[in-house]
C-alpha cells in the first residue's frame, strides 16, 4: 500500500513540473507575439505586406466581321433524276450509250424490236427526256421488257442539291434564299457556295426536323451525288462589329460579365452580347474598340481590384 502511494506522489510531481514549464513557455511566446505585432507570416518579415495585385492577361477589343450560321451535315443529290421507260413491249435490240455518257434531250438511248412470230415491226427508239448523264443502265441486249420496267436512269449534274435536315429548334431561323457554304471530304481545301432553294412544308414526325435543299452550280461536275459534306447556312453577318474572345465571359450571379482593365484596376462590365462565331463574340454595348478585357485571371478578380497586366494580345 505504501509503495502504491509513493508512485502516485511521484507521478503527480512530474505533472506539476511539466505544467509549470508549459506555462512559462506560453507566456514567453505570447510576449514575442506582442512585440512582433501579431502572428508572424511564414517566409515574410514583420514589415512585409501580402501582395494583393492579381496578374492577368488581356485582349484589346477590335472591330471585324462576324457571322451567325447554322452548321449541319448533308448529302449531295442531283437536281434532276429520271428513269427512262419504254412505251411498248419488246426485245432490247441496241443500247448505244453506257453509264457515265452525256446525253441530250430526245437523244436515242435504246432501240426496241417489237417483232413477233409472223409479225414484223419497225424498231422503236427510246429517247432521253432530259439533258444529263447516264447514271445506270438496268437492261442488256436481248432482254424482253414491258412498259413497267425502267431501262435507264439519267441525271442532271450541272446543278446539284445538298439535302440537310434542320432541327425543330432552328426552323424559325432558316428561310429560302439564305447563302450557304459546303465543304466535302473529297475537296477539303474548297468551299462550294449556294443558296437555300427549297424547304419542306412539313416537319418529319420521328426526327422532328425539316428538310432543306441547298442548290449549287456544278458545271464541272466536281460534286458527285452521294457525297457527304458539312453545310454552313449563313443566317446573318455583321461588319465592323466589336469583337472579344468568348473566354472573357464570366458567370456572376446568373449574369455573363466581362472585366476590363482601366488604370491597373479591374472594372466589371455587363455587355450586350450579339453573335458568336468560333471562339469570338460580338458585343453591341458596354465595350468599345481598344478596351482591354481580361481573358486569363478574370475568375480571381472582383470589381475594383488592382491587377497587373502580364500579357496583352489583340
Amino acid at each position: 500500500m505504501k509503495r502504491g502511494f509513493k508512485r502516485l506522489f511521484i507521478i503527480i510531481g512530474i505533472l506539476i513540473v511539466v505544467g509549470g514549464l508549459g506555462s512559462v513557455a506560453y507566456y514567453r511566446y505570447e510576449e514575442k507575439l506582442q512585440l512582433a505585432g501579431g502572428m508572424p507570416q511564414f517566409g515574410r518579415g514583420p514589415d512585409q505586406d501580402v501582395d494583393t495585385v492579381t496578374p492577368v492577361a488581356v485582349y484589346r477589343a477590335k472591330r471585324g466581321t462576324i457571322t451567325e450560321s447554322l452548321v449541319l451535315n448533308g448529302e449531295v443529290v442531283p437536281l434532276t433524276q429520271v428513269n427512262i421507260f419504254s412505251t411498248v413491249p419488246g426485245k432490247i435490240q441496241e443500247i448505244p450509250v453506257g453509264e457515265g455518257d452525256r446525253v441530250q434531250k430526245d437523244q436515242r438511248l435504246i432501240t426496241i424490236d417489237r417483232s413477233e412470230a409472223g409479225m414484223s415491226y419497225s424498231p422503236t427508239p427510246i429517247e432521253s427526256t432530259i439533258d444529263g448523264l447516264v447514271k445506270e443502265v438496268y437492261v442488256e441486249i436481248g432482254d424482253y421488257i414491258s412498259p413497267q420496267i425502267p431501262l435507264l436512269q439519267v441525271i442532271d449534274m450541272d446543278v446539284v442539291e445538298v439535302v440537310v435536315h434542320i432541327p425543330e429548334r432552328d426552323i424559325g431561323r432558316i428561310s429560302a434564299g439564305l447563302l450557304a457554304e459546303v465543304e466535302v471530304v473529297s475537296y477539303s481545301d474548297r468551299i462550294f457556295r449556294g443558296k437555300v432553294d427549297e424547304l419542306s412544308p412539313v416537319v418529319e414526325p420521328i426526327s422532328r426536323t425539316r428538310e432543306a435543299r441547298i442548290r449549287i452550280n456544278n458545271a464541272s461536275h466536281v460534286l458527285k451525288p452521294g457525297m457527304f459534306g458539312e453545310v454552313k447556312i449563313i443566317i446573318r453577318k455583321s461588319n465592323g462589329a466589336i469583337l472579344i474572345p468568348v473566354a472573357a465571359l464570366v458567370e456572376r450571379e446568373n449574369s455573363r460579365v466581362v472585366f476590363t482593365v482601366n488604370n491597373e484596376k479591374a472594372t466589371l462590365v455587363e455587355p450586350k452580347i450579339d453573335i458568336k462565331e468560333g471562339d469570338m463574340i460580338s458585343v453591341l454595348s458596354g465595350i468599345g474598340e481598344g478596351n482591354r478585357v481580361i481573358v486569363i485571371g478574370q475568375q480571381n478578380v472582383n470589381d475594383g481590384d488592382e491587377v497587373r497586366v502580364a500579357k496583352e494580345t489583340q
